[in-house]
């Protein structure tokens, strides 16, 4: 398998799962907190998975263009971390549900990011 392949695959299996928690919390979790959480959890994951749809479809990029889209990738994702730990701070139980979502997801995304980057940095050389 392909490194784009094992990251098209990773990516909609991580929404798939992401989404399914994400629909029995919002249905289970009456608190604020939690419905920030699970909403902001799925909204990521549905945004995941339309990514990892649409490649794979798409053309293949190669492994020099993968190589530097993780980086860029792995960028974002320390803005997400950042974002996260902002909304963490605030006093609004929902936007501190949605800085726990969004610090999760960039955590995950950025040791994604950089697992795949080490692979096809692995075949480039």
């Amino acid at each position: 398998m392909t490194t784009f392949q094992l990251l098209t695959v990773g990516l909609l299996g991580w929404a798939l799962i992401g989404s399914a928690t994400s629909v029995v919390g919002l249905y289970l979790q009456p608190r604020e907190f939690w419905r920030g959480f699970w909403f902001m959890s799925g909204l990521w994951c549905f945004i995941d998975g339309a990514i990892g749809w649409f490649g794979l479809f798409g053309t293949p990029p190669t492994a020099a263009e993968l190589a530097n889209l993780l980086l860029i990738n792995s960028g974002l994702d320390i803005g997400y971390l950042i974002v996260g730990t902002v909304l963490l701070t605030r006093s609004k139980p929902i936007l501190k549900g949605f800085g726990f979502a969004i610090l999760l997801q960039g955590a995950a995304l950025l040791a994604f990011d950089l697992a795949m980057y080490s692979r096809v940095s692995a075949e480039l050389s």
